[in-house]
C-alpha cells in the first residue's frame, strides 16, 4: 500500500513546477504566434518557439498530473550558493568563449555551475563537461557549421 502523503497538494514540488512550465510555454506561444512556421524543408523562425513550447506544455502537464502521487515538498529557503554559481557560469561561458572558444567555455561553465551543489564533485564536472563539449562541437561546428571558434590557443 502506498504511504499516506504527508504535503497538501498546493505544497507539491511538481504541482508548482508543472505549472511554471505551463506560463513559460504559453508565454513563448503567445510571443512567436505572429512568427512564420516555415515548412520542412526550411523552418521558419516561429518553428523551434513553437516546439519549445510545446515540450513545456507537455511537461507542465505531466508533472501537473504526477503531484497528487508524489510527497516532495516545496523547500522555501533561499540559498545563495547555487543562484551565484549559475549566473557565475554564464559569465565565465562569455569570457571564456571569447578568449578560448567553444569546447573551453563549455567546460568551465560546466566546471563552475556543477559546485551549485555541495554533493557534486569535480568527477562529475568533468564527465558532464566533456560530454556536453562533444555534443556542442558535434552539433554547432560539424552538423550546424556554423564559423566559431572551437579552441583558441
Amino acid at each position: 500500500a502506498m504511504p499516506p502523503l504527508r504535503n497538501p497538494i498546493s505544497q507539491r514540488a511538481d504541482l508548482w513546477a508543472g505549472l511554471l512550465c505551463l506560463v513559460f510555454g504559453g508565454l513563448i506561444l503567445w510571443i512567436g504566434a505572429d512568427y512564420p512556421l516555415g515548412t520542412g524543408g526550411r523552418i521558419g523562425p516561429g518553428y523551434v518557439p513553437r516546439l519549445l513550447a510545446a515540450v513545456l506544455l507537455g511537461a507542465g502537464a505531466l508533472l501537473i498530473v504526477r503531484a497528487p502521487f508524489v510527497q516532495e515538498g516545496l523547500e522555501l529557503v533561499f540559498r545563495p550558493r547555487p543562484v551565484v554559481l549559475v549566473l557565475a557560469s554564464v559569465l565565465a561561458f562569455a569570457v571564456a568563449f571569447a578568449w578560448a572558444g567553444l569546447v573551453p567555455a563549455v567546460l568551465v561553465c560546466v566546471f563552475v555551475a556543477n559546485f551549485a551543489t555541495a554533493e557534486n564533485g569535480w568527477q562529475s564536472a568533468l564527465g558532464v563537461g566533456v560530454t556536453l563539449a562533444l555534443f556542442s562541437w558535434l552539433l554547432f561546428v560539424v552538423a550546424l557549421k556554423l564559423p566559431m571558434p572551437v579552441f583558441r590557443l
